[in-house]
């Protein structure tokens, strides 16, 4: 998804969301007040019913080393809830990198999302001033009632006070690494990983 369409690949392009990507930086946490962006973009997921044809949808930054075998040997640990399933990935809070959620775990979002702006508003006396992760788990946990599922193997990064070493990404139990804003840098990253997986079967 962007605001432009773009080849990703051959034969796979952006699907196009009306909205401007640029946002400011502010808040509690000095983040990116990027949650109207990510609202528009999941509300485009919901319509285009992309979700509806797969148990779980990942959303994945662009600068995060992600693995989807790993994934899908992890979520063998997790279950659909009655009102849905997402995966939070740090001791703080569902941090942005990589989300995980379960197909019902989108439809209650859908269908509450509104519900939650407005808890929020009141509760902040107007803007809350937070990142979409923030405002999402928010969301989900608090006003959802969503199942939120820790799950520390989903994600190693910076902000989450990861161990040390941990950007050589040796580890073949984590399925995402984040951040690698440099291609040389991505590219390590992906080759550590790739050799330490091959450690291990593959499904």
């Amino acid at each position: 998804y962007s605001n432009t369409s773009l080849t990703v690949t051959p034969g796979l392009t952006t699907n196009v969301v009306d909205i401007s990507l640029t946002c400011d930086y502010g808040g509690e946490f000095k983040t990116a007040l990027n949650n109207d962006i990510f609202m528009a973009v999941w509300s485009k997921v919901v319509a285009d019913g992309f979700s509806e044809l797969h148990d779980w949808t990942v959303k994945v930054d662009p600068d995060c080393v992600f693995f989807p075998n790993r994934l899908i040997a992890m979520l063998y640990n997790h279950s659909e809830g009655e009102r849905g399933t997402y995966i939070n990935n740090c001791f703080r809070g569902m941090h942005g990198p990589i989300e995980v959620f379960s197909r019902i775990a989108i439809r209650v979002w859908a269908w509450g999302k509104d519900q939650c702006v407005r808890h929020f508003w009141r509760l902040c006396s107007g803007d809350c001033k937070w990142g979409e992760d923030m405002f999402i788990d928010q969301c989900m946990m608090k006003v959802l009632n969503v199942r939120r599922d820790n799950d520390w193997n989903l994600l190693l990064e910076e902000h989450c006070d990861p161990p040390e070493g941990w950007q050589g990404c040796t580890d073949p139990n984590v399925v995402a690494f984040h951040p690698f804003k440099s291609v040389d840098g991505y590219n390590e990253c992906l080759t550590n990983a790739m050799a330490a997986s091959s450690q291990f079967p593959e499904l």
